[in-house]
């Protein structure tokens, strides 16, 4: 191991040092009214949105509308943010650690068939999915739980799920790649949150802000609570060597 590679996992040890304490009891609660205490101050400060690019400012509205403005905070990243590692990005927004980091990708049925269900969000042919960076989607979990949803009254071979052309995602959301946010979309989606995040501590996520460079957190139970969105057991952990998907947070 060379001294580079040598300082490199000497670094990381401490992150993953100071995550566990920031999981810890106690401490979690801290950083969460930090948190919260920080949203009221930079919404309460005001001005920020006039440089606000297009998407940012549509999510903002979304976040406003939900009710969330206010427990939300919204980061700008440097414009090589999806050449680092994990590590690196979480602490250039003080996330607690890179599982806290979320995407949101735009499913779609490529076997849908319009079905009638009093169930909603029931056979739906875009859901979203709100996954870690450090898990991926099972789409035979996904397919289970959405059957599911309605008594399993469509048919398995009616179900495959696969991600959504860009072109698809951005006119159902409104943002383009690496900018796709399940706040303020365009139409009104399915969102599935996976249940590994709700078990997050502290519980923040990040996600995508509707432009490249930019970021938004919450509390995990606001979001929950402000989108309804449908909560499953669906990701499993990712090959620690796989790239992320496309139509990142």
């Amino acid at each position: 191991m060379s001294a580079s590679d040598a300082e490199m996992e000497e670094l990381l040890a401490v992150g993953r040092g100071i995550s566990q304490l920031l999981g810890s009891d106690g401490v979690s609660e801290r950083y969460l009214a930090h948190f919260a205490a920080l949203a009221q101050r930079e919404r309460q400060d005001g001005g920020r949105e006039s440089g606000w690019p297009a998407g940012v400012r549509q999510a903002a509205r979304g976040l406003e509308q939900l009710g969330l403005g206010a427990v939300a905070r919204i980061y700008r990243v440097a414009s090589t943010y999806y050449s680092w590692p994990l590590a690196e990005r979480a602490l250039c927004m003080a996330a607690p650690s890179p599982a806290h980091l979320c995407k949101l990708v735009v499913l779609e049925n490529k076997r849908w068939r319009p079905s009638r269900s009093p169930v909603r969000w029931a056979n739906a042919r875009h859901y979203c999915v709100v996954v870690q960076y450090v898990h991926s989607v099972s789409t035979a979990a996904m397919v289970d739980f959405v059957r599911a949803l309605d008594g399993n009254s469509v048919a398995k071979k009616h179900f495959n799920f696969r991600l959504a052309s860009p072109e698809t995602a951005l006119e159902l959301t409104g943002y383009g790649r690496n900018a796709v946010s399940p706040i303020g979309m365009l139409t009104p989606l399915p969102v599935i949150l996976c249940a590994a995040i709700a078990g997050l501590s502290p519980p923040v996520l990040w996600l995508g802000a509707g432009h490249v460079d930019y970021k938004l957190a919450l509390p995990v139970q606001a979001f929950v609570d402000a989108t309804q969105c449908l909560v499953a057991d669906i990701s499993v952990p990712a090959p620690e060597d796989s790239q992320p998907e496309s139509l990142d947070a």
